[in-house]
Formats: structure tokens, sequence, C-alpha cells
């Protein structure tokens, strides 16, 4: 059983500090017992940024599909982790309102993050939570994950136009905001293709942008976002093979 005060030490040692912005992708399981469980992680990494920084996790959705169209904001888990559903449920944290890749926020900036994100014309486009997080200072801290749950990289396959990752017809998604109010988009959903994202991650750690630090029982990774985007982004531009493979003779770019 690890103790929180150990959890935040580790973290100060991976490089957390006062007033980050950080999206977090965990995996409690690898992470370890702790003593307190997820509600105790989250007052670390909170403690661990200060009143100043804002804590964000994903919060995707992969229950709501073409067979099961329908998003509750405040109602829909998420499929990331026991960490994320707790953290959506906190007082005070905001929600984003995209139905499958949403983000949960709490801080200062949460609503500078999260708003808009449904109008975005991909889940991942500059607007996005994600294109903010990396044109703003943002920093991702991945908690016993890897860069397989590295979420901003779909943003720099969209930025950097990679055909054929997404299939060109779509689904009318209905989302229901927190005043119950409903909304619809039409999304289109991945198409087949081999991710290669870990191998990414020697060069974001050469560009002097990864660090790599033991927390609980797990190698975790803190990761300045803005070197993320400017160490993969050529990478996507040139060579996306290295990234990613897709598996359909599709040329469709999700884009407007």
């Amino acid at each position: 059983m690890h103790n929180p005060a150990t959890i935040a030490a580790q973290l100060k040692d991976l490089g957390l500090v006062a007033d980050m912005d950080v999206l977090v992708h965990s995996s409690l399981r690898r992470l370890g017992p702790v003593d307190g469980g997820a509600d105790a992680i989250i007052d670390v990494l909170l403690a661990a940024i200060g009143r100043e920084g804002t804590l964000m996790m994903s919060t995707v959705s992969g229950m709501v599909n073409a067979g099961q169209p329908v998003f509750h904001v405040a109602h829909t888990p998420c499929d990331v982790g026991a960490l994320s559903n707790v953290f959506r449920q906190r007082p005070g944290a905001t929600r984003s309102l995209h139905p499958v890749h949403s983000i949960a926020a709490l801080g200062p900036k949460a609503a500078f993050y999260t708003a808009g994100h449904l109008e975005c014309a991909t889940p991942w486009s500059p607007d996005s939570p994600y294109g903010r997080l990396m044109r703003n200072g943002g920093w991702i801290l991945f908690l016993g994950a890897n860069f397989d749950a590295n979420t901003c990289i779909h943003a720099l396959e969209i930025e950097a136009r990679v055909p054929g990752l997404h299939g060109e017809e779509t689904t009318v998604l209905n989302v229901f905001d927190h005043d119950n109010t409903l909304h619809q988009i039409e999304h289109h959903w991945h198409a087949p293709k081999i991710c290669k994202y870990p191998d990414l991650e020697p060069l974001v750690e050469q560009a002097g942008g990864l660090t790599y630090g033991q927390v609980g029982s797990s190698m975790c990774r803190l990761v300045d976002a803005e070197k993320l985007r400017a160490t993969l982004l050529p990478v996507f531009q040139k060579t996306p093979e290295l990234g990613v493979i897709a598996l359909s003779e599709s040329s469709f770019v999700w884009l407007p």
C-alpha cells in the first residue's frame, strides 16, 4: 500500500510543480494501491499544482457508439479508468460536452479548456481541449500509462492532415448538457489503423519534453505538451507511418 505523502514526493521528483495545467492519463492498477484510493491521488495532484494550476483528466466515453448514440455530460461514465470517473464527479469539476472524447477539468482555467468542445470541427481541433493544451504551456502526466493513451497525438494527426484515419460516413450523436438540453453533432469514427505511439516517446525525450520517474509501482511520464507538438507534428507531416499506419484504402481527411 503506497502512502499519499510518498506519491506526492515522487510526483515532485518527476517535475510536477505549482501553477501547471496538466492533463492526466492513468491506470490505478499499474500505479498500485494507494491509501485513500482515487480521492487521495486526486488530492495529491491538486496540492502539487496549487490553486493557480488546472487539473484535467481524459473522460473518453467508448460506450457512446453508432448503436448507442446518447451522451449525458453528468451521467455517462468514462471508460479510461477509475481515477477519471471519480474526478469527473468532484465538486467544482467541469466536463466538456464532446460525447466521445470529453475531458474533465478543475481549476481556474477549467472553463477555458472545456468550453466549445462540442462545436469544434473535430474532437481534437486546435480549439479543442487537446489543441489548447499544446498551445498554452500545458503538460501531460501519464500515471501508470504510456503514449498508447496519448490523446493529444490525435490532434497532431488532424493538424498534419493524415489521411485514412477516420471513416467518411458519420453518426448523429445526441448530447445532453447540464441543463438537459439536447444537442446533436455528426461524428466520424476511427478507421482501422495500427498505432505506434510509444515508439515516439524517445523523440520527445531527446527534445527535452519528456521526463521519466517512478510513481507508486509504475514508471510514469511527465510531458511538456508544447514540445510534444513541436517535436511530433513534423513527424506526422512528413513520415506519419512512424506513428500510425492506416489499414484502409480511404484518403478521407477529417477537416472542414
